[in-house]
């Protein structure tokens, strides 16, 4: 049952168990499907604010232009401060057009679909070399020694981040994720503190990256596009959001499949179908179990619900892909389902600018990992796996199996196999033992009971 918030006493229905137990979070959201699309809640921080779970309600509201992002238009119920106080408010995450269509097309061009294949021999590259390393060690953390590694070391590839560097910004970012605000706050204050060094040493001697891009492009007069802060704060962004999220969708991905063998068995005998697999995930259990938040400017109504001016509204992204409205038995992980119009990147102006990039690697992640290792199982009881966000912070230890089978493995050129990798080498956490027989493929299996 949903915890309570002690200052207004309205449910709480991402509380503390919605983000740490399993399966909470789909039954919540099958409660909240029951109950309406637009529900009055509170949030951690005791803000309170209109969630909004039905799929055609966040699907309009993400491109209604009286939500706006920044926060001014709050009327105080919003509360929460993702960077330390001093930050400028004028970034790509609080702004809306016609400003944030100028901070997004320095990041568009680099995610163009030209430019995406130019990622492909380089995440290839990454994932043989942390197979190479599961093989060695006969199993690991599905999290910690695979899930985590891809994409911080692509965004740090992307923004041109020094070796040097690199694990401490991984640590902070670590770190960031679930700390509690004043830890949160000194971290990212930290993390600016260090992009600043990397951002003068950019200044002075540009290398050919997104971040030497922000610093030195200018307008038709001459003068930067990008104030040093607003590039410094762009680089965390880009950093945060293309870290954990995409992390989370292998890892989560990875046990969506243990958990349903069967669906697993078509994609190792057809790897071309691991696309819709991906997008099947994204919908049914995605990483991102929060929401967008939002602020009316105005009165309005979401499917009969008055917003009065002021309010928050939280688009809930993960819900509203669950919604049965939608997609009839949305508890069923469904890779033939003709609808996964999911929502998990966004839509309208503040789609994710990387989201095709992020597909890539999950795509490559999975097909890789399972068309190698026939028998890769989970190392410890699945119930035991208490991680419904399946961050960084959590673990899931597997043992890979014996022999190689399937697709023709990517060469593994070994230069950057343990760059950015640093709390979350857990080692070797599983003895290898037989495995066991893979079923046939029969179509779509249900989630196992808990």
């Amino acid at each position: 049952m949903a915890s309570r918030c002690p200052v207004h006493g309205l449910t709480k229905l991402m509380d503390d168990d919605y983000f740490a137990t399993p399966y909470v979070a789909n039954e919540r959201y099958a409660a909240m499907h029951e109950q309406g699309t637009v529900h009055r809640t509170c949030m951690d921080d005791h803000g309170r604010v209109w969630l909004v779970t039905g799929h055609a309600q966040v699907y309009t509201a993400l491109r209604d232009k009286r939500l706006a992002r920044p926060r001014e238009y709050s009327n105080g119920d919003f509360t929460s401060q993702r960077f330390p106080e001093g930050t400028p408010t004028g970034t790509i995450v609080t702004l809306d057009p016609p400003q944030h269509t100028r901070l997004k097309k320095m990041i568009n061009f680099t995610f163009l679909p030209r430019n995406l294949e130019t990622f492909r021999p380089r995440i290839q590259e990454l994932v043989a070399a942390r197979l190479d390393a599961l093989e060695a060690a006969g199993g690991g953390d599905l999290v910690g020694d695979f899930g985590a590694v891809l994409p911080i070391t692509i965004v740090c590839d992307v923004l041109g981040i020094p070796d040097e560097y690199r694990k401490d910004l991984k640590r902070m970012a670590d770190l960031g994720f679930g700390s509690d605000d004043e830890t949160n706050a000194q971290l990212r204050a930290d993390m600016l503190e260090m992009l600043e060094v990397i951002r003068s040493q950019k200044a002075a001697e540009p290398t050919e990256d997104l971040f030497s891009y922000w610093i030195h492009t200018r307008d038709d007069d001459g003068n930067p596009m990008l104030t040093v802060e607003q590039v410094l704060v762009l680089a965390a962004l880009t950093m945060l959001g293309g870290y954990d999220t995409t992390a989370g969708m292998i890892s989560r991905g990875a046990l969506a499949l243990l958990d349903n063998p069967e669906t697993l068995q078509r994609l190792r005998q057809d790897p071309d179908l691991f696309g819709e697999a991906v997008e099947e995930m994204l919908r049914r259990n995605p990483s991102v179990h929060h929401a967008f938040r939002r602020f009316a400017t105005e009165d309005m109504e979401i499917d009969g619900t008055k917003i009065n001016k002021g309010d928050t509204v939280v688009l809930h992204v993960a819900a509203a892909g669950n919604d049965p409205r939608r997609f009839p038995d949305p508890d069923v992980f469904d890779i033939d389902r003709p609808d996964k119009a999911h929502l998990v990147f966004g839509g309208g102006p503040h789609f994710c600018a990387g989201a095709e990039l992020a597909r890539m690697e999950v795509t490559i992640a999975l097909r890789e990992l399972f068309t190698r290792f026939p028998d890769i199982r989970l190392a410890v009881p699945r119930e035991s796996l208490a991680l419904p966000p399946l961050s960084v912070h959590s673990r899931a230890p597997v043992a890979a199996g014996h022999g190689l089978t399937g697709a023709a493995r990517p060469v593994a050129a070994g230069r950057a196999e343990g760059r950015c990798h640093g709390r979350h080498d857990h080692g070797h956490l599983a003895e290898l033992g037989p495995a066991p027989p893979r079923p046939r493929a029969t179509g779509v299996v249900r989630r196992p009971a808990r």
